[in-house]
């Protein structure tokens, strides 16, 4: 058994009296004491246990008793001994739980000794149903001794020893006796008796688990062995100081070898062990988490050098504090060389790829930089290749509608019938024009397509290729040639028009004009008519001085054409406009796109056309009104384009003059000319634009003025006004 510990040696038995060391007394006291000797000397708990019984039986004098210890994981009293009974507790345990409030479970808890009644207590002995006690039952608590963990050291460690307290809770001994007749002198001692058994119980039961965890620590290492001597690669168990604890017979190889071997070999495992001391170092220092890492070692045989993989993971103890590192190394050599051959195999075909890559790159940077569309089929008319611009014409897109998918699948054919057309003929070449479809807007797309076959060494057919050329823009400037010429004609029979107009207009205030001066002459001396005679000339004269002005402010040069902010000009007519507005209780409200792009015109001639516009929905508006003026992109354009829109709260124009507002003395104000929307509208066409109006009786009108962004017109217009001043 070996010395005891200061902490588990016994009090000394109290000193007894004269009257307590009569015979009986003395002798079962040496009993007490020859017992407990026995009981150290037995190694297991369950020989213990009877031996304290079996004194108790045989020498106290009480036919029935029992133990029962705590089981502490089932949270039950376990009877684990018993002397008296038919029921043999080797095999047959009685379990009691510990929340019970049976008074034989009930004394573990007050930690004082009772009596129980079995005729009275009728939860105890539901508890004993497995015992048949045959007296009163006297039950004395055990308590015995608790590990408590020594501190850490100086040097932070916990030492490998423990240290015992005293007063832990073991469990409870029975002992069946008639309490009116039994001696209180034997209860006395078996009191202290049971603070024996207690002790040494609770001694077994350390013992017995100290065993129990060897045993399971020595069979661990024997499958720890086991498994590192099944596994090829080399493992290793360092401790924190770098030392090796444990390792396979391939790490053995590495690292140890044989006492006689040779001088080449003890280099190379001294080579090893620096290197793998150092990366020890390194891996204890970087991180607490697993490491992998990459190591070449010497083989001690070959000599050459072995390449491993590395993975290191911390080992703890079950308090988590660190106890080493287990090293697994993984021979990686073979795919080391396989890399590097695989690599250099790798460069090659890069290289070889590079170049295929460059001239395909450098024949795609030609073909996506040609404007134009262009189509690479081969023999059969399948499609090989597209630039940008054919692709958004003849390849369908998973997001593309229904009606862009049928327009895709519609150009893909004519092209198809166009190419077949090409294979049926003698000739390599042909040209003609086709008519496709704008699968973004749906609109018709002339084209004029150029299309070639590719033969190769033999003559035969490997390709085709096909240019397309969009005639949108040549369309479309011959279309506004057209109109401009016609727009020159209309101009002149409006020339012509407006100087009958004129001619009648300015005939009238004349004739006025000629007969009040007729009237002066002829009422010499009245001083009051010739006055109002006077007036009525000088307002005839105004206004044929108002219809001249008009009339030059029409033909007047046109000023220099230039980028114009839109927005910017609008602001500046409307604080032009402001104050009036105000005063005629008009509210003005803007709308303008803060991303409209600035547009080529002649910014004088908008801002008369803005201010005609202003002036006359001011005009239509009778008391409180809103004008909302509004700017955005035009999207219906084929050329970008914007919006302007002005509309008025204002009376309207009935549907039958709407056809007649821009016609010259046009007018359904009593005040105005009829020469301002004539004027606004000339001003608009020659920029390239169109205006529209819609008008609700009642209810308002809108004007809308549409302008290209670089309106080629301007260009026109301003080459003629060139030429002709020179």
């Amino acid at each position: 058994m070996g010395e005891v510990p200061a902490e588990l040696s016994f009090r000394a038995a109290p000193s007894m009296s004269d009257s307590e060391r009569t015979s009986p007394q003395l002798r079962q006291y040496d009993v007490f004491i020859e017992t407990t000797t026995q009981m150290l000397a037995t190694p297991k708990l369950h020989e213990r246990l009877l031996l304290a019984l079996e004194a108790i039986s045989n020498n106290f004098g009480h036919r029935q008793a029992a133990i029962a210890i705590i089981n502490e994981r089932d949270a039950e009293l376990r009877v684990r001994a018993a002397v008296g009974f038919d029921v043999d507790f080797s095999t047959t345990r009685v379990e009691m739980p510990l929340d019970s409030s049976a008074a034989c479970v009930r004394v573990i808890h007050d930690a004082q000794s009772l009596w129980i009644s079995m005729q009275e207590d009728e939860s105890s002995r539901s508890l004993f149903a497995d015992m048949q006690w045959q007296d009163d039952v006297l039950a004395v608590p055990l308590f015995g001794i608790s590990e408590i963990p020594a501190k850490p050291g100086r040097d932070g460690r916990r030492n490998q020893y423990w240290t015992f307290e005293p007063g832990a809770r073991l469990g409870v001994l029975y002992v069946g006796a008639n309490r009116d007749t039994v001696d209180p002198d034997s209860l006395t001692l078996i009191k202290r008796f049971a603070e024996r058994i207690g002790i040494v119980a609770s001694l077994a039961t350390h013992q017995e688990r100290l065993v129990n965890t060897v045993t399971k620590l020595q069979r661990e290492r024997q499958w720890i062995e086991s498994i590192m001597k099944s596994v090829a690669d080399p493992i290793v168990l360092t401790d924190l100081d770098n030392e090796i604890l444990l390792q396979n017979r391939r790490a053995e190889e590495l690292f140890s070898g044989s006492a006689n071997a040779g001088e080449g070999k003890r280099r190379a495992l001294k080579m090893n062990d620096l290197l793998f001391s150092a990366y020890l170092s390194s891996a204890t220092v970087s991180s607490s988490e697993v490491i992998q890492r990459d190591i070449t070692l010497v083989d001690p045989i070959e000599g050459s050098d072995i390449h491993f993989e590395v993975i290191s993971t911390p080992a703890a103890n079950a308090r988590g504090e660190p106890l080493g590192l287990v090293s697994i190394f993984r021979d990686v050599t073979d795919l080391r060389e396989a890399n590097d051959e695989l690599a250099h195999n790798f460069g090659k075909l890069q290289h070889a790829e590079s170049e295929s890559r460059r001239e395909r790159d450098r024949l795609d940077l030609i073909i996506e930089n040609v404007g134009h569309p262009i189509v690479v089929c081969d023999s059969a008319g399948n499609f090989i290749l597209f630039n940008r611009r054919a692709e958004l014409l003849f390849q369908e897109n998973a997001s593309f509608r229904s009606s862009a998918a049928a327009a895709v699948r519609a150009n893909a054919v004519k092209l198809t019938s166009f190419i077949s057309g090409l294979a049926s003929a003698s000739e390599t070449g042909r040209q003609a024009e086709i008519e496709l479809i704008d699968p973004e807007s749906g609109r018709s797309l002339p084209m004029e397509i150029t299309a070639r076959e590719v033969l190769d060494a033999t003559g035969q057919v490997t390709a085709v290729v096909s240019i397309l050329h969009d005639l949108t823009e040549i369309r479309e400037l011959e279309r506004r040639r057209v109109e401009q010429q016609l727009f020159e004609s209309e101009k002149l029979a409006a020339v012509g028009r407006l100087a009958a107009s004129i001619a009648h207009e300015v005939n009238n205030p004349l004739e006025a004009i000629k007969n009040a001066l007729y009237l002066m002459q002829t009422n010499a001396g009245e001083d009051e008519k010739n006055l109002r005679f006077l007036e009525i000339a000088r307002k005839e004269t105004e206004r044929v001085s108002h219809i001249i002005r008009q009339m030059l402010g029409f033909a007047r040069r046109p000023g220099e054409v230039d980028w114009v902010d839109v927005n910017q000009l609008l602001e500046e007519t409307l604080v032009l406009m402001e104050k009036k507005l105000r005063q005629l209780r008009i509210r003005i409200t803007p709308s303008f796109d803060g991303s409209l792009p600035k547009i080529r015109a002649r910014a004088d001639q908008l801002r008369q056309v803005f201010l005609n516009l202003i002036i006359n929905a001011q005009q239509a508006i009778q008391g409180d009104g809103e004008i909302v003026i509004s700017t955005s992109r035009y999207e219906q354009a084929l050329q970008p384009s914007i919006v302007i829109q002005l509309s008025d709260s204002g009376v309207g124009i009935p549907e039958d003059d709407l056809n007649r507002i821009f016609d010259p003395f046009f007018s359904t104000g009593k005040k105005g000319t009829g020469l301002g929307l004539w004027v606004t509208q000339d001003i608009v066409r020659q920029h390239g634009g169109r205006i529209e109006v819609s008008s609700e009786v009642g209810r308002g009108t809108v004007f809308s003025i549409v302008l290209q962004v670089d309106s080629p017109i301007l260009e026109d217009v301003k080459s003629e006004s060139l030429s002709s001043s020179k």
